[in-house]
């Protein structure tokens, strides 16, 4: 021991001659202990780093997943929408082919109410000269035993009027059936054609939600319309954002007035439109005035 530590050299007790290679192999020593401290250190770094790229690896396959999942749902909704637009182009084909029967049923119905006023002409003309030939039987049994031939050739004549207005009886009763089931098929395919109308709208309207956002008056400029029916008549009234009240114009004016707002406003202007609960106008009517207007004006359908 010398200045209170031990000494740890294996020839500790030579210490007065010390040699060389006792001190080197001291220094070789400090230095393995060295080296591997720091290979310790760098094969803990290293595990820290495969671990790392573990993770990495793992968010990339992720990623990589949800992107191909996410295409798999684009192709599903594209395929969605094309099916959407052939389902509204068959519906317009339906629409237009139930308008070209609905006006063909129309006209049948027209021409039936023409021909059964012709009848009950007929038949009042008929059921006249039947009166008078039973007035004429009557006065002619007064005198039966002088005018006997003449009394059975006028009962003959009759007899066959009889079977005439038996006849066109029968015709008008038949002609009444067809027109009852004419009216009925009318009405049954303008229930139809009422039903193919709200079924398109609302096709319409999910396909227009799937292409775009929805339509919105938030930031836009807000113009009313209000239309409605007096005596049969369609009033039209406007109101902008720096009217007080509703001003009654006509069409001429309403598109002025429409055509003006929309150069001031371009793409921000918002067209809504107001149909009373008593307005007296049709769906078919409302949905027209609706459609043409909008195209026309609203920000929406201009871009």
């Amino acid at each position: 021991m010398q200045q209170g530590f031990v000494d740890l050299r294996l020839n500790g007790e030579h210490s007065g001659d010390e040699s060389f290679w006792p001190s080197f192999t001291d220094i070789m020593m400090v230095i393995v202990l060295i080296f591997m401290l720091a290979m310790v250190t760098l094969l803990v770094k290293n595990m820290d780093l495969v671990h790392q790229l573990r993770t990495s690896l793992a968010a990339e396959r992720a990623a990589t997943m949800q992107a191909h999942s996410a295409s798999d749902i684009n192709a599903r909704l594209n395929k969605r929408l094309q099916h959407l637009e052939e389902e509204a182009a068959m519906l317009r084909m339906r629409l237009i082919d139930l308008g070209e029967e609905n006006s063909r049923s129309l006209a049948q119905l027209k021409n039936s109410e023409q021909e059964n006023a012709q009848l009950k002409a007929s038949l009042h003309s008929m059921t006249s000269e039947r009166d008078a030939a039973l007035s004429e039987k009557s006065v002619l049994e007064t005198s039966r035993a002088e005018l006997q031939s003449t009394l059975q050739q006028r009962e003959q004549e009759l007899q066959q009027r009889q079977q005439e207005l038996a006849a066109q009886q029968q015709q008008y009763q038949l002609r009444l059936a067809e027109i009852a089931s004419l009216k009925e098929s009318n009405n049954t395919q303008l229930d139809r054609l009422s039903r193919l109308e709200s079924e398109y709208a609302t096709l319409e309207s999910k396909y227009n939600k799937l292409i775009r956002p929805a339509r919105s008056p938030l930031g836009k400029q807000v113009v009313l319309v209000r239309y409605h029916k007096q005596n049969g008549k369609l009033i039209m009234e406007i109101k902008s954002a720096t009217d007080d009240a509703y001003a009654t114009v006509s069409g001429v004016e309403l598109h002025k007035r429409l055509d003006e707002l929309q150069k001031k406003y371009g793409k921000k202007l918002y067209v809504r439109i107001i149909f009373p609960d008593d307005s007296g106008l049709s769906y078919s009517e409302a949905w027209n005035l609706t459609e043409s207007l909008l195209r026309m004006y609203d920000y929406y359908y201009q871009e």
